[in-house]
């Protein structure tokens, strides 16, 4: 919850900051003169840092706590290390400038400038960097920018515009960077769906796809007020005191699906539902429209009577809003129409939602390497280190490019394997051939990897490259201690029990003659099935 405060506050202090400062920068006829309360520019640059200290506060005591990392080796290994470290760093830097030259730079497009290098920061350290590289970073850069430049400037017209000079000249180029901000938008929505949500209508099983809709829905009316600020520019008189109050209730609006973004970032991101549906429970929404026992499926969206008078009750509900708006300049009627038709809509595609089984891969696969390699692109190196038999299930654990490490289930059948659906679990993050130790614990509640005469199922997989004499490990669980044998540095354990354990388990690392070499502290369980 207080990630997801300070991303509210901290996209509000983009945009009010990006907001005055382009206004500024903008000769005086183009903009209304506007009022700036004392000392406000410079606590929201002051505040910039600290919301972007949260998450280094969260990593560092995650590694104080759960990895015994002495307090304060973890903040220099945060700061010098870690992207949201830097980025709190080179922020501070930057605001130190902003507020130390605020008047020389006020009005001019260095300031701007400064504003973008802390969104870039910002976006550096964000998931969808830490999830797609470059192209999340990308993604994320520019859809932040293109949403400070739009709703930043409204925002401050509107509640900070004290003086029009020429409020048509104001609504006309404002109307044509809102338009060229609303496309950079969506292109760059699209670039970060394809990274973190490539199962969109899946996604809606999942906490994080419920609000990606949610987003979206609350999108459209943001998109008609676009709209109707362009038609107000082409009117010969336009009344100041209703645009003023349209760009207060756009920004309102705006904030509200800031406050829904801010949230996403507290969520397991959907890379493969039927993956992340293992050990994350469907979501307490869609619950509500599933009958009968919840499993995981693939959904299909279906057309039924009562979907069909939603949908045309609320597309009808939304023209009315959108008239009502433009035609009759109604602010709150509209508003209140619009959240009507949101509803409506989003109960027809709630209402449309059947959830079936997912297709089991039925090709019979002649090695383990190939069943395994249909996950990934043509030339990936895959390098398979353990296997392990049980029944007709193998137990697999491989590396993927020698960056990822894999634990995944197959089928052996006559003349070669198959595969599972939802059997994999994945350590990414940095290179695991780059790390001396990388050992993660999965506890799994459902899915492929789980045992269904258990209510818990603990899967504890891992490399040991230094030591370099490991021969076994013993895992300590609350529930008892379990030994593993190592296959090229690598190992697996399999435990289901009907008790949910601590997330302590400390690991020991053995040599051939039982000796202890080292102990490895383990203070957390993942809960997802991919984890860094």
């Amino acid at each position: 919850m207080i990630d997801s405060i300070a991303n509210v506050l901290l996209y509000t202090c983009f945009s009010l900051l990006m907001g005055f400062l382009f206004l500024y920068a903008l000769p005086n006829q183009y903009r209304p003169n506007l009022l700036e309360p004392k000392n406000l520019m410079k606590g929201i640059i002051i505040l910039i840092p600290v919301l972007l200290l949260v998450p280094v506060i969260r990593v560092v005591l995650t590694l104080y706590k759960q990895f015994s990392v002495p307090l304060f080796e973890a903040i220099g290994t945060v700061v010098l290390e870690y992207s949201t470290g830097q980025a709190f760093v080179l922020s501070s830097i930057i605001s130190i400038i902003l507020i130390a030259y605020y008047t020389n730079l006020k009005g001019s497009w260095i300031a701007v400038l400064l504003v973008l290098l802390l969104i870039v920061l910002a976006s550096w350290s964000s998931h969808g960097a830490a999830v797609a590289g470059m192209f999340g970073f990308i993604g994320n850069t520019l859809h932040l920018v293109a949403v400070s430049i739009w709703i930043g400037t409204l925002a401050v017209v509107g509640w900070f515009a004290y003086d029009w000079k020429d409020p048509r000249l104001f609504t006309r180029w404002f109307s044509a960077v809102a338009f060229a901000a609303v496309a950079i938008i969506i292109a760059s929505g699209f670039m970060l769906m394809a990274a973190i949500v490539p199962e969109y209508v899946q996604s809606w099983l999942l906490t994080y796809g419920q609000l990606l809709l949610i987003k979206h829905l609350l999108f459209l009316p943001l998109l008609v007020f676009g709209l109707h600020h362009f038609l107000l520019g082409m009117r010969n008189a336009v009344d100041k005191v209703k645009v003023t109050k349209s760009f207060r209730i756009e920004s309102m609006i705006a904030l509200l699906v800031f406050g829904v973004s801010a949230f996403m970032t507290e969520q397991t991101p959907p890379h493969e539902v039927a993956q992340t549906l293992q050990t994350e429970s469907v979501s307490p929404l869609m619950q509500l429209f599933l009958t009968g026992p919840i499993s995981i499926g693939a959904i299909t969206l279906s057309v039924s009577i009562l979907s069909i008078s939603l949908f045309v009750l609320g597309f009808f509900v939304f023209i009315y809003a959108t008239w009502i708006l433009i035609k009759s300049l109604h602010v709150n009627k509209s508003v209140f129409a619009f959240a009507v038709s949101i509803v409506l809509l989003y109960l027809t595609l709630m209402f449309s939602v059947e959830i079936g089984g997912y297709e089991q891969d039925e090709t019979v696969y002649s090695s383990i390497k190939e069943a395994v390699s249909q996950t990934y692109q043509p030339g990936a190196n895959i390098e398979v280190l353990v296997t392990e038999q049980h029944e007709e299930e193998i137990y697999i654990v491989y590396t993927v490019n020698q960056h990822d490490l894999v634990a995944e289930k197959v089928i052996h059948v006559d003349g070669g394997y198959k595969r599972l659906p939802a059997a994999m679990l994945t350590i990414g993050g940095t290179a695991v051939v780059d790390e001396k130790q990388k050992i993660r614990t999965f506890r799994v509640q459902s899915g492929n990897w789980h045992d269904d005469r258990y209510a818990h199922t603990y899967v504890t997989f891992g490399m040991i490259q230094d030591p370099i004499d490991v021969a076994r490990v013993q895992i300590h669980y609350e529930g008892g201690s379990y030994i593993a044998q190592l296959e090229q540095q690598t190992f697996l354990n399999v435990v289901s029990s009907n008790e949910n354990w601590a997330d302590q388990h400390p690991i020991d690392f053995l040599a051939e003659n039982g000796q202890v070499i080292e102990t490895y502290s383990r203070n957390v369980m993942e809960e997802g099935v991919y984890c860094h």
